[in-house]
């Protein structure tokens, strides 16, 4: 192995550091430049003003929540929230009833032309008959809303005003699924000259931006709504139109952030923390890998723009509405009070599913990808996993930082390429025992573990808490860390973890002879209803 000159590799570190952050904002891409103009060309010689269609939107909207009240819909807001939510501004849910229609009669009476309602995107022409019908038929409407308060990002639009709704996402009745041929779960408004599918998020209160919230990136617009009312106005949830974030989003996300300013939002505990992020995300955590797969892409996205973004974890099989629902208002801020960050997240799967080889090469390209403060943080956590030295995976990080500096945008994309066989190797490491899945982490932590007798238990141990939603890696260095495993580490550990997280082992109870801490002690099954919030049947 090639002798390491540590001065000499100081030096270049330091050169590189410097490099890395000189980096100025992410400019817009072409590929985005183009977009933009394909569909401003496509509606160009459109008779349909756009301040016209933004006026027909906010007829649209007054006639939905005027159908909410008595309606499934409302019913479904409460079963979720506790409330229907009819009068908070921050969401205007609607409600599009049953019937071909109803909303084209009622655009005629105001005046409304058939050819200005598809213009629009609230109505669509049957092809066969050539008559005109509603878009959005028996659905919970939540408005998608572009403030218009000085900022701007790329996709602008050409007038000025107040709140501008450019379009609608629909959802479909909670007991309907694909089987009954209602359409999606989610239906959004089509591309019009004011709404894109992959160009615009949905926002659960954009004016919370002004008064310092943070976003919380999730999946759909009930999870969003869900961090918005959990944190009182501190976090704000935003979702992606389409199936995954995109570069049009994240570069609003960006410039979001650039308008209102990073600033220094009080945690929802008011407890200072080292790692603080502007940008939280939190996917869901379910057996399809769908969520972890949409938080890789999310790192790979957000990265280009010096969004180091904060992971929320949860439980097996819950995303942020669920937790709400089941659990309360206070369990969903407990997720979000401390996230890791989502680097981490991705590096752990690095150092655990690949060989050391390509482990120390794939690390590296993550840390490269954030603020040089974290390099340190992050070259030790390598050297610690693979019994490398500091100055090794030092050395492994100035070339995948050079990379970075050099084209971050090119070096993203190749990453992105590479989503897919992440995929894949979660999906085979979930095959495995958990001792097995477990050995890397054990390994790092004390030799010794993997091979103590009561290694399985601690092993299953650990499965059980990280399907809790709880952070294993992280939890597990910070308890070695501060006092070294006794002449029985595995039985130690276990008895650590019992007394800091709630955890118990699939025998029925914790570990034998330990006592319970606080938290463990008023332990709650996912579906025992909180006591801070009506609870109705999760949907």
């Amino acid at each position: 192995m090639d002798e390491i000159d540590e001065d000499d590799l100081e030096r270049q570190l330091l050169l590189t550091e410097l490099r890395r952050d000189a980096l100025g904002p992410l400019e817009i891409s072409d590929e985005q430049m183009d977009r933009s103009a394909d569909r401003a060309m496509r509606f160009a010689s459109s008779p349909v003003s756009n301040d016209r269609i933004a006026h027909i939107n906010t007829l649209t909207l007054a006639y939905y929540r005027q159908q909410l009240p008595g309606s499934w819909a409302a019913q479904h807001l409460v079963d979720r929230f506790g409330d229907d939510l009819a009068a908070d501004e921050r969401f205007r849910p609607g409600f599009a009833p049953p019937g071909w229609d109803r909303l084209v009669k009622h655009l005629r009476t105001l005046g409304v032309g058939d050819e200005e309602m598809v213009a629009a995107g609230v109505a669509k022409r049957n092809e066969s008959t050539g008559r005109i019908r509603d878009h959005f038929v028996n659905r919970l409407v939540l408005p998608i809303v572009h403030r218009r308060d000085g900022w701007e990002n790329f996709e602008t639009v050409p007038f000025a005003g107040g709140d501008v709704v450019l379009g609608f996402v629909g959802r479909r009745h909670p007991d309907l699924t694909d089987k009954d041929k209602s359409g999606p779960k989610y239906l959004d408004s089509p591309t019009t000259s004011l709404f894109a599918m992959g160009a615009q998020l949905y926002v659960a209160g954009n004016d919370l931006y002004e008064n310092g919230a943070r976003p919380v990136l999730v999946e759909g617009p009930m999870d969003a709504i869900a961090i918005t009312l959990a944190s009182a106005g501190q976090l704000v949830g935003a979702a992606p139109l389409g199936t995954y974030l995109t570069e049009e989003q994240s570069q609003q996300l960006a410039a979001i952030r650039e308008h209102f300013g990073a600033g220094t939002a009080s945690d929802l505990d008011s407890s200072a923390t080292e790692f603080d992020p502007w940008l939280i995300v939190a996917t869901d955590n379910d057996e399809n890998l769908s969520g972890q797969v949409a938080a890789e892409r999310d790192y790979w996205l957000l990265a280009p723009h010096d969004l180091d973004s904060g992971h929320a974890t949860f439980p097996s099989g819950l995303d942020p509405a669920d937790m709400y629902t089941l659990r309360g208002p206070a369990a969903l801020r407990e997720v979000l009070k401390q996230p890791n960050a989502l680097a981490n997240s991705l590096l752990e799967e690095r150092l655990t599913n690949l060989p050391p080889g390509q482990a120390r090469t794939a690390g590296a390209q993550i840390i490269a990808a954030r603020p040089a403060r974290h390099w340190q943080d992050g070259t030790t956590r390598i050297s610690d996993r693979l019994h490398i030295s500091t100055a090794m995976a030092q050395r492994d990080l100035i070339p995948a930082a050079d990379s970075w500096v050099g084209d971050r945008r090119q070096a993203a994309r190749t990453q992105l390429d590479q989503v897919a066989e992440v995929r894949d190797r979660m999906k085979q490491a979930a095959q495995l025992p958990p001792h097995e899945r477990w050995a890397g982490l054990a390994g790092e932590l004390d030799p010794r573990l993997p091979r103590q007798a009561d290694w399985p238990a601690l092993a299953q141990m650990l499965d059980q808490a990280a399907a809790e939603g709880h952070d294993v890696p992280a939890v597990a260095r910070q308890l070695v860390a501060e006092r070294p495993l006794a002449e029985q580490p595995a039985q130690d550990l276990r008895y650590r973890l019992v007394a800091t997280l709630d955890v118990q082992v699939d025998t029925g109870g914790p570990v034998s002879g330990t006592p319970q801490s606080g938290a463990a002690q008023e332990r709650r099954s996912p579906t025992t209803a909180p006591t801070d919030r009506p609870v109705g049947p999760r949907r």
